[in-house]
């Protein structure tokens, strides 16, 4: 019998791709979620094995209680840990709402997990941004942290807290730590979604600072892979990296993207100010990755886009008011 496995916040597209990653591999998952989002987010909404699929709501900020509940009837065996608010830009607005979330929330379930002796792994999902604007590339025993925002504070304080946690209590666990992931159904207001969804609605695409910036993108299979085997393979207490080796700045997407769909990008874009604390780059070395895990990234950044193109394709169609509303009122 295969294993039970618990996905924390699977309204989010992270925790949905990777519900449906799990579900093609024919997996008992069992998910929680805070509030349901337009269905064009969740990628395993039309998987064949969907009976598979439980999911159940929690609201941690009202009933924090109700997920240790729903551990110890479950009894899972390896839990995947998505929940998050990773909106940088409204962190500076919010930062109390990032830090209840992403912090207090996450305290109390490392309160308990030593009490979950059933458990085999919990697997903690993070980010570069800890470690702020880096020229070099930095290894996963790197702790050069310079985080820049209070979102990337929040996500630093969250794995600091876990690696307290888990030395008192000898708890099992992972971190893993992406460059920006991208795939069909991501949500509209990212990078590459809210390109082809301008180009769709012939509505300018702010080129923020000029889009200078530099980012690492990972296919949405190659970033579900890689959780699912640092679930199998990785070793407790240790933190893995994943990377592509090919970095692009933020006016090669545009181009790439506009030359994908035959428009001149110079029609598409407008020139933006930088957002307050927007990093130049995020290098991460994932050679020790590659090597422990036998993980490798599968798609081109250009086979991925033409992926998400095709899927739009009815997408567009199925925008209700409300998204329409909402891409109207963040790209304008």
């Amino acid at each position: 019998m295969k294993n039970k496995i618990l996905v924390l916040g699977t309204s989010s597209f992270a925790g949905a791709s990777m519900v449906n990653f799990l579900l093609n591999k024919k997996y008992k998952v069992y998910g929680t979620y805070r509030r349901k989002k337009n269905q064009m987010y969740l990628p395993y909404l039309e998987n064949k094995n969907l009976k598979n699929f439980k999911n159940y709501p929690i609201d941690f900020n009202k009933s924090p209680k109700k997920l240790e509940i729903i551990i110890k009837k479950l009894k899972p065996d390896y839990i995947i840990d998505f929940v998050s608010i990773a909106m940088v830009n409204q962190s500076w607005q919010f930062p109390k709402v990032y830090f209840d979330v992403n912090i207090n929330y996450k305290l109390h379930i490392f309160q308990n997990l030593n009490t979950f002796n059933f458990i085999k792994k919990y697997i903690l999902i993070s980010t570069p941004e800890i470690f702020g604007d880096n020229k070099k590339t930095l290894k996963e025993e790197s702790y050069i942290f310079n985080p820049s925002t209070p979102y990337a504070i929040s996500k630093l304080g969250t794995e600091l807290l876990l690696k307290c946690y888990a030395k008192r209590y000898n708890i099992p666990f992972v971190i893993t730590r992406f460059t920006n992931f991208y795939g069909p159904g991501q949500p509209i207001y990212r990078l590459i979604p809210k390109i082809l969804a301008c180009i769709e609605k012939k509505i300018k695409f702010p080129l923020e600072g000029g889009g200078n910036s530099s980012r690492n993108f990972i296919y949405t299979f190659d970033f579900c892979n890689g959780i699912y085997k640092a679930m199998l393979k990785g070793k407790n207490f240790d933190t893995y990296h994943f990377s592509s080796n090919k970095y692009y700045k933020i006016k090669e997407i545009v181009k790439i993207i506009c030359s994908m769909k035959k428009i001149d990008h110079r029609i598409l874009i407008k020139k933006t100010k930088s957002r307050v604390g927007q990093d130049d780059i995020y290098k991460l070395n994932s050679n020790k990755t590659r090597k422990i895990l036998k993980w490798k990234t599968i798609y081109s950044l250009q086979k991925g886009i033409q992926e998400i193109i095709n899927y739009n394709k009815t997408r567009f169609k199925k925008f209700s008011k409300e998204s329409l509303v909402y891409l109207d009122r963040n790209f304008k």
